[in-house]
Parts: C-alpha cells; structure tokens; sequence
C-alpha cells in the first residue's frame, strides 16, 4: 500500500489530508495502472487563521471537510513507491 498527501486551501479553511492508496488496474495485460485513494484522514486542520482539532467536530462535518479531498490529486509520498 502506498501512502499519499494532499492539500486544500480555501477562503477561510486549509486542509492537510493523508491517505492509503491501492495499486489498481483493469485487470488485463498491458492496461494502465494508477493509485486509487482510500481512508483519508484529516491531518491538520485550520479555520480562519486558527488550527482545530478534528476530533472536537461534529462527525458529519467531518465527513464534509474529508468530501474536499474528492478533487483533490494526491502525490505519493517519497520512499514509498510501489513498483
């Protein structure tokens, strides 16, 4: 499993996310292959100039700020490449 790192910045939120991604393909000789991003995972978190802890947040808002990470390319972290 490869991890990767990713980035929002908004108005008023920025957002460290991380994630686990899985080496996928179409299952035949010869197709691409490209890392499909799961369990993402908010690392830092700041709104409005300040820095907040995940955890204090209501579960549904949670999952909205993790809904930002959807357009969002991930870069695969150094030393993990998956060959």
């Amino acid at each position: 499993m490869a991890r990767g790192t990713a980035s929002y910045t908004g108005e008023e939120v920025e957002v460290a996310f991380s994630a686990t991604g899985q080496l996928t393909d179409y299952g035949v000789p010869g197709s691409p292959r490209w890392i499909e991003w799961e369990d993402i995972e908010i690392e830092e978190l700041t709104i409005l100039g300040h820095k907040v802890d995940p955890k204090i947040l209501s579960a549904k808002l949670v999952e909205t700020i993790r809904e930002l990470a959807d357009d969002l390319e991930f870069e695969q972290q150094e030393n993990d490449h998956e060959n």
